[in-house]
């Protein structure tokens, strides 16, 4: 059986921020009420009205992203999905993330070889793709909440 790596300490330090950078926006999220309409829950933050709707008459390519997480947060995938599948996914690829990237600076185990087999340019293709399908989601199902 072939002896698995273990990392040094400094780099379990970098990859215990990485941890923390994943799990940031999961718990800022996690203080906001989603809006219902499945956008809008960024003004919380104080963030501004997103200008794309009202110019354009169409959601901006990341609508409905901090509702979706928001809702993930709660662990309400379903009206997580229907606010944003992109959002959705991202949420729960940043949990995933986190949990992987804890256990590795913990351990020292390096688990992202697990995933190695995966992370390929098809990878990179399919969520491009998806980015684009849930914005056209995000456009076919719910022009009527741009106003």
């Amino acid at each position: 059986m072939a002896e698995v790596a273990s990392i040094n300490a400094s780099t379990r330090g970098l990859v215990l921020l990485l941890a923390a950078a994943l799990l940031a926006p999961l718990i800022v999220a996690a203080t906001l009420t989603p809006d219902p309409r499945g956008l809008g829950t960024h003004q919380q933050l104080g963030l501004p009205v997103c200008s794309w709707p009202a110019a354009m008459g169409i959601p901006c390519p990341s609508c409905g992203m901090t509702t979706a997480f928001a809702y993930a947060a709660r662990a309400d995938f379903i009206s997580a999905f229907v606010a944003q599948p992109m959002g959705a996914l991202l949420a729960i690829a940043a949990a995933i993330g986190c949990v992987v990237t804890l256990g590795v600076s913990f351990t020292g185990y390096q688990f992202q070889r697990l995933f190695d087999p995966l992370l390929n340019k098809w990878w990179f293709s399919a969520a491009v793709l998806l980015f684009f399908a849930a914005w056209f989601w995000k456009f076919t199902f719910m022009p009527g909440e741009m106003q």
